[in-house]
């Protein structure tokens, strides 16, 4: 195993993936130097082991730290909530930090699942362009990325006197129109951002781990049957990670939907996604 300078150490301790060592008084006159917990001391090996089993030579941070969240949100005693801010931190900031080749493969993916076939190129063009600019910079305009998406969505001119025809995708809980992907891309960038500049306290973050647990667990219990509605068109959506690395997204992604909904921004989003819609119908 590859040996753990004393500024690796330091910088895994800031940035969440390990806690902060604990202080030990032996003796009347002084305290010992301070020590990780056993727990700590297990997490730290099994994390280095981590890194080294890696088919590329070593497992980015990013992978990691989401196996730390993961701890966190299913066991209360190896992972405790002031180090989980940290890496709620860490986590944020490296979210959306990709290559501009990356980003545009990661945002035309999106453009061709939302397109309808009538989009043109100038459409689809358009909604990449708005999206890229989104993921790279945080911010969304979100009169602008409406109208792109909804002539994406549902390309037909809008014919004199009449309401506009807006057209929903199939889904496993309903139709889904564009406002709902609007309002869930806003709400989380809000969210992630709030956890970057740890603006989320640690008794917010126990809080919002109480409600999540239960919805998970209940979520478990119910994919497989969720699998088989209507003629298992939807499997994929509840197909099961079959490694630590893909529980540990799936879990992490999760808890940023349920934060974001208990601290009302879908709500929000929502209500401004509908407003801008009407907007645009006008």
């Amino acid at each position: 195993m590859m040996k753990a300078s004393p500024r690796m150490v330091t910088s895994w301790v800031e940035d969440g993936m390990l806690a902060n060592p604990e202080p030990r008084k032996t003796s009347a006159h002084g305290s010992d130097p301070r020590v990780f917990s056993p727990e700590q001391r297990e997490l730290f090996t099994r994390l280095l082991e981590a890194r080294e089993r890696s088919p590329l030579g070593r497992i980015p941070q990013r992978s990691l730290i989401r196996v730390v969240l993961y701890l966190w949100l299913i066991d209360d005693t190896i992972v405790l909530t002031p180090q989980a801010r940290r890496a709620w931190r860490t986590h944020a900031r490296a979210t959306g930090q990709t290559t501009a080749v990356r980003r545009r493969e990661n945002v035309r993916a999106i453009v061709e699942q939302l397109a309808h076939p009538s989009a043109t190129f100038k459409q689809r063009r358009a909604a990449q362009l708005v999206l890229e600019e989104g993921e790279r910079t945080g911010r969304i305009d979100l009169n602008r990325l409406t109208a792109v998406l909804m002539e994406l969505y549902s390309p037909w001119p809008v014919q004199p006197g009449m309401p506009r025809i807006e057209r929903a995708l199939p889904g496993p809980y309903g139709p889904v129109p564009v406002q709902h992907h609007i309002a869930m891309w806003k709400a989380r960038q809000q969210t992630v951002s709030l956890l970057k500049q740890e603006q989320v306290d640690e008794a917010e973050l126990d809080r919002v781990r109480a409600a999540y647990r239960p919805m998970w667990a209940d979520y478990q219990a119910r994919r497989p049957a969720m699998a088989t509605i209507g003629a298992g068109e939807f499997a994929a959506y509840f197909a099961e990670p079959d490694t630590m690395e893909g529980r540990a997204i799936e879990a992490v992604d999760a808890f940023v939907s349920t934060l974001a909904g208990e601290l009302g921004l879908i709500e929000a989003a929502s209500h401004a996604a509908e407003t801008a819609r009407l907007r645009l119908a006008r």
